[in-house]
């Protein structure tokens, strides 16, 4: 996750620089897809709702952000192909509805044991931030 100053009032999201997330990937209808250049998986991404709720049952249409969700999700597999892919939703740290995806590998660093959200052992490209990207975009696109 993105630093944040967790000891400001309010909502850090909606309050932070622009009203949105930091490390903006891919704008969606319902979602911003995040991904900082430093992560604890490869293809790690963020989902997180665009509209201020903490629990995705307070959202008046979970389906389209639980979509846009899945589509991000499709699209990593798609495109890096991993294992397994895992996903996380806590809100205990960010009061702001998110969803984690971490594509599992054999021999990742966490094989056998639970992910370290805080990790930061790989350091993605630009070039590969674009290819998770485009691949989004790309999904995106021929879901309209």
């Amino acid at each position: 996750m993105p630093a944040y100053n967790l000891d400001q009032l309010g909502c850090v999201i909606c309050d932070g620089p622009g009203g949105r997330p930091l490390n903006v990937l891919v704008e969606l209808s319902a979602s911003w897809v995040t991904a900082d250049p430093r992560a604890c998986l490869p293809g790690y991404v963020c989902v997180m709702s665009r509209r201020h709720v903490e629990e995705p049952y307070s959202l008046d249409d979970r389906g389209a952000w639980w979509a846009e969700c899945m589509l991000v999700a499709r699209a990593l597999s798609t495109e890096l192909r991993p294992k397994k892919m895992n996903y996380e939703i806590h809100g205990n740290m960010i009061p702001h509805l998110h969803m984690h995806l971490f594509p599992r590998f054999e021999g990742d660093p966490f094989a056998g044991r639970p992910i370290d959200g805080s990790s930061r052992s790989f350091e993605r490209s630009p070039e590969e931030l674009e290819r998770i990207r485009r691949a989004i975009v790309t999904a995106a696109d021929r879901g309209r």
